[in-house]
């Protein structure tokens, strides 16, 4: 093989990928766009706060983006597995968003770089996560030889590495649902924390976000809602 065929080698499966995309998995594609605008939009009203609190909440939702935005290009790659090490940090920005909400006076905590541990957080909202980031930071986050982390990199059958990841319609749905579920409830978070920066709820968010969810629970998320490599 020769170096241009190898390069082309390298993006087939996102070609497939975006090939679903734009037939099978038209609806989830265009559900996934939907909350990265919302996020502009969240995002953007928050850093107008004259509050520190809404300022720190702008920065957290624009990382939380930039993560949820990772674990799509990465699913997109077939390499979902790898992208549990975004999906911690998502998670944590969620329940961080969350622990901001509660009490806007938390936001002088990360100001100064003295905000409790992730899972302090979790504890003290009585987040639901502490298992799957625990996965996360088993099976993901560090290199580990675990089955979990690496048996989607061998060909058992023909005992053989697996150097090039296919794209699996069955398995790329599956990672699109929990993106869509977690990027919902990231926005959620979110814009409950803009009602505490303006002193009023944004109906308008309010209202695109609860549609979306509707939306995406009716047409893409099941209950088994996992990921799956």
């Amino acid at each position: 093989m020769n170096t241009q065929e190898r390069s082309r080698s390298l993006w087939e499966t996102r070609r497939s990928a975006e090939e679903a995309l734009e037939g099978p998995l038209r609806t989830h594609a265009d559900l996934l766009a939907e909350p990265f605008r919302l996020f502009d939009v969240c995002g953007d009203r928050l850093v107008l706060s004259d509050m520190d609190f809404g300022r720190v909440c702008a920065l957290v939702t624009a990382k939380a983006r930039s993560l949820a935005l990772g674990c799509y290009s990465l699913a997109l790659d077939g390499l979902a597995q790898e992208s549990g090490a975004l999906a911690r940090p998502l998670f944590e920005s969620l329940e961080l968003l969350e622990y901001l909400r509660l009490d806007p006076k938390r936001a002088q905590e990360v100001i100064e770089n003295r905000k409790p541990s992730a899972g302090v957080i979790a504890r003290r909202i009585e987040g639901k996560f502490q298992e799957l980031r625990g996965h996360f930071n088993q099976h993901a986050s560090h290199l580990s030889p675990g089955p979990e982390s690496i048996r989607h990199l061998v060909n058992f059958q023909e005992g053989r590495l697996r150097t090039v990841l296919p794209n699996d319609e069955r398995v790329l749905r599956a990672n699109l649902n929990v993106l869509i579920a977690v990027t919902c409830a990231v926005l959620r978070v979110a814009v409950g924390c803009l009602a505490v920066a303006q002193a009023h709820f944004p109906e308008d968010l309010t209202a695109s976000v609860r549609e979306l969810s509707q939306r995406a629970y009716a047409n893409c998320i099941d209950a088994a809602g996992k990921f799956e490599i």
